[in-house]
This record gives structure tokens, sequence and C-alpha cells, in this order.
């Protein structure tokens, strides 16, 4: 919608895992509903790729309409597994409660989908406590199928966080029913309240204050996830037999994404105390704070890459309060504007069309 604003309206193309399989599997062309969205197939081999969220929404109701697929969302989101949050599933795991996994999922949302919001409230009886769901952006009728995909993957995350030991009380949707009784039980597992006051779901206020139960977790499961930490955070080197500076870059190159670049938070990570991670980098000459702005100008790098970003966009993905920060920064960092910078990436592709 032309009032969107730049900064909410993106989100990591792995919002789109599984998305071209499904409407192939239908009988569909994807590569012809991208497209006529204008969202490059191409961009979706990089889950972290930032593409527009507006886009996103109508391709899938593109695709559910035309397919005459009601549940297209709700297929979609059964495609897509907890890789699909990128590192955001990693912050969630990290949670001691089943409620606080889902909480840090809503405060940290911003880096999967800057679009979206959460607000957490008890129910008027007292023994159910809501998680709601809500578009940043003007919501028109092609979000219904989006909307779906949001509060069905709430339902999904709660079981799989609580080893299958919690699940919505209750499902709400404030649209009508788009699918039929039989869809909505087979993807959900029980009937939506629909034309309800939010989107989200209830759970039991205790139930969901449970410890995250590592040991119920299918070893599937934690092979999944032991893989994806190690490729992902650390490098396949063992974290001891690199030196503590590669290590640093190596979780920052990750954790730059999401803001949490903090010394605390990158010590954790790697399993040990800030002042003993900083001793280490002292004795190999490294210093953290130069390591952190490595990071950055690394992410920075990639983010000016990615000509369908405003660079108010690369801004608020860097953390910066505004363009003109973005401006110093690449300034000191490349010596140059970021508009520049925009322009020579571009050179050499204007030459080849």
């Amino acid at each position: 919608m032309q009032g969107d604003p730049k900064h909410l309206n993106i989100v990591r193309a792995a919002a789109l895992a599984g998305f071209g399989d499904l409407v192939s599997g239908l009988g569909g062309d994807p590569t012809t509903i991208l497209r006529s969205c204008a969202l490059d197939p191409a961009a979706l081999t990089d889950p972290d790729r930032y593409i527009s969220y507006r886009n996103v929404t109508r391709a899938i109701d593109m695709a559910a309409r035309s397919l005459g697929t009601a549940d297209f969302g709700l297929r979609l989101c059964a495609l897509q597994d907890i890789h699909s949050l990128g590192l955001l599933a990693l912050v969630m795991q990290s949670a001691s409660s089943v409620r606080e996994a889902m909480m840090l999922g809503a405060r940290y949302v911003y880096f999967h989908n800057s679009a979206l919001g959460y607000r957490s409230f008890m129910d008027p009886g007292g023994e159910l406590e809501c998680l709601e769901v809500f578009q940043r952006l003007e919501a028109d009728a092609e979000m219904l199928q989006v909307t779906e995909i949001c509060v069905s993957y709430q339902c999904r995350l709660l079981v799989l966080l609580s080893g299958g030991a919690v699940r919505p009380a209750a499902i709400h949707f404030r649209h009508a029913p788009i699918g039929s009784e039989a869809q909505y039980w087979r993807h959900l597992g029980q009937m939506p309240r629909f034309n309800a006051a939010f989107d989200g779901v209830s759970v039991n206020a205790l139930a969901w204050r449970r410890p995250l139960p590592p040991n119920d977790r299918s070893p599937q499961h934690n092979q999944l996830l032991q893989r994806f930490v190690g490729g992902f955070l650390m490098g396949l080197s063992p974290p001891r037999a690199q030196p503590a500076a590669d290590q640093v870059r190596n979780v920052l190159g990750n954790l730059v994404r999401t803001e949490m670049t903090d010394l605390g938070t990158v010590a954790r990570v790697l399993g040990q105390h800030p002042r003993t991670l900083q001793r280490r980098l002292r004795a190999e000459g490294a210093a953290f704070e130069d390591l952190r702005d490595a990071a950055r100008k690394e992410w920075a790098g990639q983010l000016l890459l990615q000509q369908g970003l405003g660079l108010a966009q690369v801004a608020h993905l860097l953390g910066f309060a505004d363009q003109s920060v973005l401006t110093r920064a690449c300034q000191r960092w490349f010596g140059e504007t970021p508009k520049r910078l925009r322009r020579k990436a571009a050179a050499p592709l204007a030459e080849l069309a």
C-alpha cells in the first residue's frame, strides 16, 4: 500500500519457505505468481534476505485465490519448521519457560518480520492468558491468509517448545472463516473462534509457565538444533580450537542481525565469563569493540547491496536512530555515503542489462 512505512514493510525471505513446492504441487506456477507480485524468485534462495512484506502477503493471497485453495496459508505454515525463524529460534530456545520463549519471540520478531507486533493480556476470566498478533501495516483483505499463518505458527511453537504439553485453549481470528470446518480441524486441531476481538491464542496461564523440556524433544529435533547452532553461530571448528577473536567474529556475524551484540550476550553464547573473554581478546591484541564495529560494517555492506531496501530500512536494521547516523557510519567505514556506494554497486548491473 502506498502509505506503508518503509522500515515496517520488510520480512526475511524465509517467510516464503516451501512456497514454490506448495504452488507447484497444487498445479500452479510459483515463478509467475512471485513476479506478478514484484518478487524476484532468485531472492528466495537466501532465507536471510529482506523482501517486501506487502508483496509477500499479495503472493500468498494470489496463490490461494488462483489455485482455489482456501487453506493455502495453513498449508504453507505446515511446511515451515523452526529454522524458518533463523536466529530468532535460538533466542527463544534460550528461555527458561514456554511463556518466556514466546515473549522473547514477540520481543525480537522484528528480526524476522518488522511488520508484526504482539501483545499479551489476561482473559477477563483470569485463568487464560492471551497472546495477540497484529499487523503494523494497514490491514486489507489480502492479509487474511498471512494472519492465519501467523496464528497457526503460534500454535505450532507452543507445542514444539513444550514438548507437546501445552496447546492453545482457544484460537482467535477477527475475520470470518475463509476455509471449511474440516480444513481448520485438520490444521489446527480445533475450531477457531471467528469474528473475535483479536487474532491470536489463549493459553492456560499456569501451563505455559512450565520450564522448557529439553529431554522431551525428539532426537531429530535435537540433531537439527545442534547442527543449526554449530553451523550458523559457531562455524564448523570446535570453539576452543579457534582464537578468541575468530570465535567472536563468528558469533557477531550473526548476532549483529538481532542487535544483541553486547559483550555479555556474546560471552554467554561462547560459554565464557565476559571478563575471561576480554582477557583472551587482549592477549591476542584484539578489542571487542573493534570486532563488533567490523561485524556491523560487513552487515551494512550486505544490506546496501539489496537494492530493494530503502536506506531508512537499512538504518533501522542496523539499529541506527535515523538515516543520518547510517551516512556518518558509511563515511567512516567506506569513505563514501550510502547513496554513492549503492550507485557503484548498481553500475556493473546496468552495464550487463
